[in-house]
């Protein structure tokens, strides 16, 4: 009984790290779209430049600490979308990451965002220096993050 509870809670933190959903909605107020997701951010907004393009989000994460995430240029559609992120988890501990995201178009000027990261943090870190395979694997495996975004 104890190994399939173990299993069940492996299981469904890996399906909390490994995807990313988002949705992305206009906010009236501020004028900037919002964003809520199951990683990272949590809940945030979108950063403009003076174009109004999106240049990356902001926001609580799920690690208890807050998220910037930063195309290295405009997010454009049809394209790969390269950015960097760096926040804190438990609100303290540091983290980096790095990654990419891909704008598909879909019908009525709905864009989805596809893709795929990686991060490192003390957490992740720490995880190589306890022995056995395990704990190794579950290190690596909690630094790499698929994401899914829906933009409208």
């Amino acid at each position: 009984m104890k190994k399939l509870l173990l299993i069940l809670v492996v299981f469904g933190l890996a399906i909390a790290v490994f995807s990313e959903p988002l949705i992305v909605w206009p906010d009236k107020t501020h004028g900037k779209p919002l964003v809520a997701g199951l990683y990272a951010p949590v809940y945030g907004e979108a950063k403009l430049d003076v174009f109004g393009n999106i240049t990356g989000w902001t926001g609580p994460n799920l690690g208890l600490g807050w998220t910037w995430k930063t195309y290295f240029s405009p997010l454009e559609l049809q394209k790969v979308n390269f950015y960097y992120e760096f926040g804190t988890n438990v609100v303290i501990f540091p983290y980096i990451g790095v990654g990419f995201d891909y704008a598909l178009v879909l019908q009525n000027n709905q864009t989805l965002l596809v893709g795929a990261g990686a991060s490192a943090s003390p957490f992740t870190v720490l995880g190589f220096f306890f022995e056995g395979p395990a704990a190794i694997l579950s290190s690596v495996l909690s630094s790499v993050i698929l994401s899914v975004a829906v933009v409208f």
